[in-house]
């Protein structure tokens, strides 16, 4: 019997990075980690990747931020419960250059964080495929 396909929506976020320390972003719901960046919007079809992720990061950033984009780093899913849907999430590198931060109401906190000297808890992630990803990338433990 041949199964359904899952459906997932396509989100693009960045680790933005400042020295030794990346950017990471606390959600207003649920109070968990996040990084700048979100899902591409239904007119967007035909918009290029990286002008979605641009668009997203003023959004959830304010206009005044500039950054370097590198390449992508790794890939996750969230499910969200109330659309019964997965987001697939693919996250860039990034430096930052310059510019304030003025988060949207999306997020409720920031902070410049220092992964080899500070301890990250299972439960500040959405799931645990998402601490895991973490996990590898920055060798916590």
């Amino acid at each position: 019997m041949k199964r359904d396909f899952a459906t997932y929506q396509v989100a693009f976020k960045i680790l933005l990075k400042k020295g030794n320390k990346f950017l990471f972003l606390r959600t207003s719901k649920g109070d968990f980690w996040d990084l700048a960046g979100g899902r591409a919007d239904n007119v967007e079809g035909k918009t290029p990747l990286k002008k979605i992720l641009s668009r997203e990061v003023r959004e959830e950033l304010g206009s005044e931020i500039k950054y370097k984009l590198g390449r992508i780093i790794f890939q996750y899913r969230r499910y969200n419960k109330s659309r019964k849907i997965y987001n697939l999430i693919t996250i860039h590198e990034a430096k930052y250059i310059s510019g304030k931060i003025k988060l949207s109401n999306e997020h409720r906190s920031y902070e410049w964080i220092n992964p080899a000297k500070f301890k990250f808890d299972r439960n500040d992630f959405f799931n645990a495929e998402e601490f895991s990803v973490f996990k590898d990338y920055f060798k916590f433990k």
